[in-house]
This record gives C-alpha cells, structure tokens and sequence, in this order.
C-alpha cells in the first residue's frame, strides 16, 4: 500500500506538471481541427445530392478520411510525449524531479502513466472533434454506422497513446529535447518515406508495412478501409465492378488493423525500454 501511495503522488505530481503548462493543450488544437477537418471533408463528398442520386444512398467516405485525419494528428502527441523528460532536462528541474521521487524507476514509471493519460486525452478530442466534423459534413443525416464509428474512434485513441508513449521513450532515449523532436520528425515525413522507395526497388515490397510510421498509420487506415467497404450501400455492392475496386483500395501486403496496432505497440515498446535503460543512467549532474 505503501509503494500505491507513492506511485499515485508521482503520477498526479507528473498530471499537475502537464495541466500547468499550455504546450498540452496548444498542440491538441491543430490535432482536433485537423481531425474535424477531414471529416467535414469525407462526409460533405460522401453525401453530395449527384452522388445520392446516381447511387441511391451516400458513400461512407467519412470513415476512411477520419483515418486520414487521425494519422496527420498523431504527429502532434508524438511530439509532446517527445518533451516528457527532455524538457526537464531542457529546464533543468529534473535533478529536482528524481530526488523527490523515490527512485529514477518510479518517476519513469508515472511519467509513462501520466503521458498515456494525455495520449488518451489527445485521442477523445479527435473522437469528438471528428464527430462534429462528420456531422456537420454530412449536414446531420447519413451518418456512418454506430458501431463502425466507435470502432475507429477506439483505434484512434489506441494509436494517440501509443504515438504519445513512442515519443516519450524516443525522447528518454536521446535526452536532447530539439534532437528528440527533431528527430521524429524527420523519420516521419521523410526517412520512412525514403526508406520504403528503396526496399520497394529491391523487392522488397511487403516490409514496408512494417515500419514504424506505416504501422501506426495502417492501424486506422486498414480499419477505416475495412468498414467503409462494409458500409457501401447495396447498390454498389451489387455492381460488377466492386470486387475490382475492393482489391484497388485495400493495402497490400498489410496486416490486419490490429496486426498493425500490434506492430506499432511493440516499437514503442521497445524505444520505452531503451529510454527507461539510457534515463535511469544517464547524469543529469
């Protein structure tokens, strides 16, 4: 009981320390708008009249949007999560962090626990933000099915807490607060991207989606294609043509939604040990 108290006092020290600062929240802004503004996207396309009217019901294009709008966001948590320690180190209050904690393990520990709580955070308000943007896109009716759009809200907040937790190990790992970030954000929006073009001409093509970035992205994106197609009104479903397009838009060489999740846990779990190792000796003197 003794060691719980501890830890419940590091981790609501850890959820005082976030909640005091505005950067949590400054980067939860561009994250929820743009969820909400992919989704207005997806469902106004889906529900045009001529659309309707060619088709007999709207397209539930909302839902591989949202997917699309989730993936852009993550960024965003990542980002933050990148600041956990390195900020500290950065201000140089984390000597002061350690000696009030009862040792390096347990502040770690309820950084890791506090950060998930704002990943989680993160993810709600792209749950709801994306909401009113499907909504409001789709102008109150022809909304997706109740089931399938809790789904992907539930995904989505699965891959905000483990971008949120990546980024936290990453920034444990290299210490630097500008490296860390830095770091991300290259990988993302450029070595990941360069590094699946060169295994694609070695043939290699079915490791891509296994790297880090893909396997978070495909996560959503798998699922967001999975229901969409679920979701076609009859009159496409029964078109000639909808197998071939079936096979057109769904991800080759990609695992299940969750064989993704899976995959993009296990990275963000390694990165987690490899920082908690470096943190727990790295001199902060």
């Amino acid at each position: 009981m003794g060691r719980q108290r501890v830890m419940g006092a590091l981790i609501k020290a850890e959820l005082r320390k976030i909640l005091s600062t505005k950067m949590w929240w400054g980067l939860m802004i561009p994250a929820a708008l743009i969820a909400l503004g992919f989704t207005w996207l997806g469902a106004a396309f889906g529900t045009l009249d001529a659309l309707k009217s060619e088709l007999g019901a709207s397209l539930p294009t909302v839902l591989p949007t949202f997917a699309f709008g989730l993936n852009f966001a993550s960024i965003f948590p990542a980002v933050y999560g990148a600041t956990a320690l390195t900020g500290e180190i950065r201000h140089r209050t984390i000597t002061t962090t350690y000696l009030t904690g009862s040792s390096r393990g347990a502040v770690l520990v309820a950084k890791v626990v506090a950060y998930a709580v704002v990943g989680v955070a993160y993810g709600l308000a792209c749950a709801v933000f994306g909401t009113i943007g499907a909504a409001a896109g789709a102008h109150g009716t022809d909304f997706p099915g109740l089931g399938s759009w809790l789904a992907m809200c539930g995904v989505g907040v699965l891959v905000m807490v483990l971008w949120t937790l990546l980024g936290v190990g990453l920034g444990a790992l290299v210490g630097s607060q500008i490296g860390a970030v830095l770091t991300l954000l290259l990988y993302t929006l450029l070595v990941e991207r360069v590094l699946a073009t060169v295994l694609g001409h070695q043939h290699l093509d079915k490791v891509p989606p296994y790297l880090p970035n893909a396997a978070g992205s495909n996560a959503t994106t798998e699922l967001s294609l999975r229901l969409f197609f679920d979701e076609m009104p009859g009159a496409v479903r029964s078109h000639a043509n909808f197998q071939q397009l079936k096979d057109l838009l769904t991800l080759a060489d990609t695992p299940p939604w969750w064989g993704s999740a899976l995959v993009f846990a296990a990275y963000a779990l390694v990165l987690g040990l490899a920082g908690w190792v470096v943190a727990r000796e790295r001199d902060i003197t």
